[in-house]
């Protein structure tokens, strides 16, 4: 086993966490303009991040837009439509907190420092290039990523097998030479898999697992020790 792969949000970068604190904050801000619990709010917002972020990863708006888009879509219902101006504040203020709560997946920074030491690693994310090097600046995790590949340069989007091979080709592996750790069934998992590279998913939230035979299931990167012997292939 030559080459490591990693996905990046909810793998590395706590993704999760950091839109759950932006929704406390504008639920904060705007309060009686969103209702229902923030597990509600949560799961709306899930569901137009999914729909819009498809739109950001074929080009056809920018991320900033899109998360003015997903904000006016939650301010409006029944007889009340969302103006311009509070679409673009409460989604400026969901960015700040999100930002500030900014902070890698417990155990990640140890995991890659240790497997860092024993094998080369290479990030395979969806996304624009700019907004995946932020995160990965932002939780100190830059100095164990020797190539980051993100679908936007790559030109198309996990599964697709192309972003694999771009990262392969960059590490010097083949794929039955690799493994890939990520959250995504659908991206991560199916994604490599198809190339025949060996998966480990990383199922935080108890999601019940499609497939048992695909891929090696953890609930954390924690004990990073076993983790670690797991990726090597050493358990």
């Amino acid at each position: 086993m030559r080459v490591v792969l990693f996905d990046l949000d909810d793998t590395l970068f706590d993704h999760q966490h950091c839109s759950l604190a932006g929704l406390i904050a504008v639920q904060k801000t705007y309060a009686g303009r969103i209702n229902g619990s923030i597990d509600d709010l949560e799961s709306a917002y899930r569901i137009l991040l999914e729909q819009w972020h498809e739109k950001v990863l074929d080009g056809s708006v920018s991320i900033d837009e899109a998360r003015v888009e997903r904000f006016r879509s939650l301010f409006s219902g029944g007889q009340t439509v969302a103006t311009d101006a509070e679409s673009r504040a409460a989604a400026r203020c969901y960015r700040a907190a999100y930002v500030a709560a900014c902070r890698p997946v417990p155990g990640a920074i140890e995991l890659l420092q240790r497997v860092r030491a024993e094998r080369p690693i290479g990030v395979v994310t969806n996304h624009v290039v700019a907004e995946q090097v932020k995160k990965i600046a932002n939780i100190g995790v830059g100095p164990f990523v020797d190539e980051l590949v993100v679908s936007e340069e790559v030109g198309v989007a996990k599964p697709d097998a192309r972003v694999f091979e771009a990262a392969l080709s960059r590490l010097g592996g083949t794929p039955g030479e690799a493994v890939m750790i990520g959250d995504s069934w659908s991206s991560d998992i199916l994604g490599a898999t198809r190339l025949g590279i060996r998966a480990i998913w990383l199922n935080r939230y108890d999601t019940p697992c499609p497939d048992p035979s695909l891929a090696t299931e953890i609930r954390s990167l924690e004990p990073v020790e076993e983790i670690v012997d797991l990726i090597l292939g050493l358990s």
